[in-house]
């Protein structure tokens, strides 16, 4: 099974005073076997914050750790273009915290074909309906 994880998830996996650490380093021992994707929009913005908020050295052990254990999806042109769609349908909708990086996360996620994801912004998620599925799955 697929499962994409987001910044907060991965942040939080990270950052031993986050609230969310236990849970997501938890949930990462216990679920060795699920195959993890971590589109690079995400790694660029997580390896981003990690540098800033912890340290440059936690950023270099972060980013060996998703070289070894987690798939990097590159973003594709279709999934700027379908991230521009989505971003144009919402904010007709007037609901405008989703900014690119969700919407990208929310193309690759279709193209995939995985609604299982791992965040922290549950509230975000569940107003995007990721095209071919109901909502998104939340594995933790």
């Amino acid at each position: 099974m697929l499962a994409l994880a987001d910044t907060s998830f991965l942040y939080a996996a990270v950052d031993r005073n986050d609230l969310n650490h236990k849970k997501a380093s938890g949930f990462l021992k216990d679920n060795e076997k699920l195959t993890y994707v971590i589109p690079f929009s995400t790694l660029l913005q997580t390896s981003n914050l990690i540098g800033r908020m912890i340290s440059g050295q936690a950023e270099m052990v972060f980013m060996e750790n998703i070289i070894k254990n987690f798939n990097i999806e590159m973003h594709e042109h279709g999934d700027i273009e379908r991230a521009f769609q989505i971003l144009e349908h919402y904010r007709g909708l007037e609901i405008d915290e989703i900014d690119l990086y969700e919407a990208l996360f929310v193309s690759i996620c279709e193209r995939l074909g995985s609604n299982n994801i791992l965040t922290f912004r549950k509230e975000i998620y569940k107003k995007l309906m990721p095209s071919g599925f109901k909502n998104f799955n939340f594995l933790i």
